[in-house]
């Protein structure tokens, strides 16, 4: 076989394992609670904003650019499906989301590993924080647990 065939044969295997990923992840997000998304959202801002920090300390501004555009577009689409109906939850959030929009801008044209770290932070918090909510609900859903995390049960 040609080293031509072989590299050939290797990028289609990456691309359709690659399909194959998308495929599950756009499975995973249809079949999940609306929570769940939200953390799995909150998640993929870290992982992106992950590569950017390792992308900038190397100075390989191009990943850079392209992983703070897609944890800038995933942050874009969490404020932009914000309920405005919920009031000052849904106020802090955009506010919040607001400015580490800002913040990633500043690590893009900056090349600076700062703002990152500090998006970072924010979304492992925010992500965490989710997911305890989760949890709690969850647990309020189990028969007789309603009591044990505060809620009043009438009968």
């Amino acid at each position: 076989m040609t080293t031509a065939m072989t590299n050939a044969q290797a990028a289609l295997a990456r691309a359709k394992a690659a399909r194959a990923q998308q495929q599950y992840q756009q499975t995973q997000a249809q079949t999940v609670s609306p929570g769940q998304l939200v953390v799995m959202l909150y998640d993929g801002v870290v992982r992106f904003s992950r590569r950017a920090h390792a992308a900038l300390t190397t100075h390989d501004y191009e990943t850079a650019h392209n992983a703070l555009c897609r944890a800038q577009d995933i942050i874009a689409e969490l404020d932009a499906t914000l309920d405005d109906r919920a009031g000052a939850i849904s106020t802090n959030l955009h506010r919040i989301y607001q400015y580490c929009l800002l913040r990633l801008v500043e690590a893009n044209v900056e090349k600076r590993t700062e703002p990152v770290d500090e998006i970072i932070a924010h979304f492992m918090a925010l992500a965490d924080s989710w997911r305890q909510a989760i949890a709690s609900v969850e647990q309020v859903g189990r028969p007789g647990n309603a009591e044990s995390v505060g809620i009043e049960v009438t009968k």
